[in-house]
């Protein structure tokens, strides 16, 4: 790392919170958060450097994960070079910083008094050894693993020893992220207009985006079974399709199903629900303390064909429609989530992270190796 950077920075300046989330676009978070935080008087920037979903809109997007070796880390320092010490908060996506993966850059943030929160989104810090050890169900289950043990660990380790606060997508990776606290996906609720319900279903709808994680042989399995019992309903798996059309497709499903082995909602399920749709989802029985009047329909990959006739042959559907509107819209809201974190952020103040070494990391946390991975590139 060329040190000159450092003296080159331009220091944090007085006023209004400055919020920084990168490098990567999972679900759209960053860029979300990043305009909540804006709507809330925060002067927040979002930078990703995963070109394969154009369906989110960053303030910067580079494509610096699609490039060769040198240009990509070029790019990286460019990147670095311009927003080191610029904010009062690095808020950094998957593991990453803005010098990843190996993240030699981490150290300069605190350096120069910013703070520093990883905020986790699977299998970044997902510990792939101990989740097959201890679940008969989890995201893992089935996954035909691409991810890297010893960067898993080295993110926890360097998640210990830099930063300021943890935060985990869902709450799974709670037992892989110790330190960690989560933080709802959030959405934008004016990219979700309620749509009315349909008295006769005509479309059941499955969204993954990895067959292995959501178990999407069992749905499947379970749409080829209810064809003969429903002639009049489509029941459809689509993947890799444009977001605008995934959410048009969405606005005409009568029912939607998220996933069955991972144990709690994705952001398919969010997005349904903002829709005023019902959902079918695998929810983790120790995880429903935290669900508070969730209107999922709780379902498992052997039980799925019923609860999904069930739920087609509902009058009341639309009563879970709405049921799904409000609780997106008191849980999942971005304005919600941003003023959490304004929160979370004003919190900090000058405490330090603990500095806990190797035995802090999160792949350690078990005893048992962990599974992280960058982002794949386009």
């Amino acid at each position: 790392m060329d040190l000159s950077v450092v003296w080159q920075a331009e220091p944090v300046r007085e006023g209004a919170m400055k919020v920084l989330h990168a490098p990567a676009e999972i679900a759209g978070q960053a860029s979300t958060l990043a305009k909540a935080l804006r709507a809330l008087g925060v002067e927040a920037h979002s930078i990703a450097y995963n070109p394969g979903f154009p369906q989110y809109t960053p303030d910067e997007l580079h494509d610096y994960d699609a490039r060769g070796a040198l240009a990509r880390y070029a790019g990286y320092l460019k990147t670095l070079a311009r927003h080191l010490g610029r904010y009062d908060v690095y808020h950094f996506h998957f593991g990453r910083t803005l010098v990843p993966p190996h993240n030699p850059d981490l150290p300069l943030y605190r350096a120069l008094g910013g703070k520093v929160v990883f905020h986790y989104h699977g299998c970044d810090i997902r510990n792939r050894a101990h989740m097959l050890a201890t679940h008969a169900r989890a995201a893992c289950t089935e996954c035909d693993p691409f991810c890297n043990p010893a960067r898993q660990r080295a993110i926890g380790r360097a998640a210990a020893r830099h930063a300021h606060l943890e935060f985990v997508s869902t709450p799974d990776l709670l037992e892989s992220a110790p330190r960690a606290e989560h933080l709802p996906v959030a959405i934008d609720l004016a990219d979700y207009a309620m749509q009315p319900v349909r008295r006769a279903p005509k479309l059941v709808l499955h969204a993954p985006t990895n067959r292995l994680i959501k178990g999407t042989r069992y749905v499947k399995e379970a749409f080829d079974a209810l064809r003969p019992r429903f002639p009049g309903v489509t029941f459809r798996t689509v993947e890799r399709m444009p977001w605008h059309e995934l959410r048009a497709l969405m606005a005409e499903a009568d029912v939607v199903v998220d996933q069955v082995f991972m144990g709690w909602y994705g952001m398919v399920a969010v997005e349904a629900m903002a829709l005023g749709k019902p959902v079918l989802c695998f929810i983790r029985p120790d995880f429903e303390p935290r669900l508070d009047d969730c209107p999922i329909v709780r379902t498992t990959k052997e039980s799925l064909a019923g609860d999904l006739a069930a739920a087609l042959a509902d009058a009341d559907r639309d009563r879970l429609g709405a049921l799904g509107r409000a609780f997106v819209e008191r849980e999942n809201a971005a304005p919600v989530i941003a003023a959490r974190l304004i929160e979370r952020y004003g919190s900090i103040g000058e405490q330090e992270a603990v500095v806990t070494g190797g035995a802090g990391a999160a792949g350690d946390a078990t005893g048992t190796s962990g599974a992280g991975a960058e982002p794949p590139r386009a």
